[in-house]
């Protein structure tokens, strides 16, 4: 009941690692309408905060299934995600959604959601899972991705390069079938 399972200490623990330091933004949602609040564009809690509004790359921690988010109150639907990113990458961001959570690209319908998820919100990329995940092996991965990306000086030119050189290192992740959906890959 009192456990408090966060990914936030991690992040913070590896921010002053990079240069720039990372910044880390955390906010807890349980809806739908909760996440848009934040993420809308232009009026959205993001948007307001000039450190905040070109961040380039937005991870979400949830638990998941195919297409989906799952909070504490409800499940976020596909539809809900795109909507609540509805221009998060246009007017020349270079930005990614990293999708912490298992399943959400998970068969035909996680596979065509990441696709269309890259198209509608005009991001460069999205990053997920297409199993269930442990954690641990999970949270591995992901800050071994966010290391190497945040301290590449071209990210985004090596963005590929950058996921290919976890998988090769982490095997878990080729496991865990984390996965990278760029434009180019469209």
């Amino acid at each position: 009941m009192f456990q408090d399972f966060s990914v936030k200490k991690f992040l913070e623990g590896m921010a002053p690692l990079v240069h720039p330091p990372l910044i880390v933004a955390h906010r807890f949602v349980d809806s739908a309408a909760g996440l848009a609040y934040y993420l809308r564009k232009p009026g959205g809690v993001m948007w307001r905060q000039k450190e905040l509004f070109d961040a380039p790359v937005y991870y979400l921690a949830f638990h998941g299934r195919p297409a989906a988010v799952r909070t504490p109150v409800e499940r976020i639907e596909g539809d809900a995600l795109m909507e609540a990113f509805s221009g998060y990458g246009g007017n020349g961001y270079r930005n990614l959604v990293y999708f912490a959570a298992c399943n959400v690209f998970r068969g035909k319908r996680g596979l065509a959601f990441a696709k269309e998820f890259v198209k509608k919100t005009r991001v460069q990329a999205v990053v997920g899972y297409a199993t269930p995940v442990d954690w641990m092996e999970s949270l591995v991965c992901d800050l071994l991705f966010l290391h190497r990306f945040y301290r590449d000086p071209s990210p985004w030119k090596n963005l590929r390069k950058i996921f290919t050189s976890v998988h090769r290192d982490y095997p878990a992740a080729r496991r865990l079938q984390h996965i990278l959906i760029t434009r180019k890959d469209l």
